[in-house]
């Protein structure tokens, strides 16, 4: 079973998908921001016009997120920052935080993308105030975003931390 628990379990993982770089590895627990997803935007636009409205939300949505990834298909994943671009991997399982534990990779559902496929990374504090807790926006060159959530301090991932301040100096705003 894979373990991310450690630096070293969740540097294999990523060494099973090919992702680690040869100076930089950054790598952290995020909650993937679900109000982004098909679901979310169905539910919106449902609420805004009516029981046509669903349909319509949902197939916008599901466009978006076809194009974008899969990742909202996941609620949690780890993510890997190299010196030539980002890997996100999708964790399945449940809970409420992660818990390396109840999480396993979904290596099937890996994404890379490279610096120059992306037009920019942006990490802020939690709706402008919680400075424990970061919103992480990967946006690519083709107009679409991939929205995250990170605690600063992640206790089952205890290089969270440390690797979260690296994140903060690289790409905070």
């Amino acid at each position: 079973m894979d373990d991310f628990g450690t630096y070293q379990g969740a540097f294999n993982i990523f060494t099973k998908v090919r992702c680690i770089g040869q100076a930089e590895n950054c790598i952290i627990g995020v909650i993937v921001d679900y109000s982004k997803s098909s679901a979310a935007t169905a539910s919106m636009v449902g609420n805004a016009v009516g029981p046509v409205g669903y349909a319509v939300g949902e197939m916008i949505g599901r466009e978006r997120d076809q194009r974008v990834s899969r990742i909202y298909d996941f609620f949690f994943a780890l993510l890997n920052f190299t010196e030539t671009g980002v890997g996100i991997l999708p964790l399945s399982g449940g809970g409420m935080k992660i818990h390396p534990e109840k999480l396993t990779p979904c290596y099937d559902g890996f994404v890379f993308y490279y610096y120059q496929e992306l037009s920019g990374i942006s990490v802020k504090n939690y709706f402008g105030i919680r400075k424990s807790v970061k919103a992480i926006t990967i946006n690519l060159l083709n107009g679409y975003k991939l929205h995250f959530n990170a605690n600063m301090v992640e206790k089952p991932l205890p290089y969270q931390e440390n690797d979260m301040k690296r994140l903060v100096s690289r790409f905070g705003k």
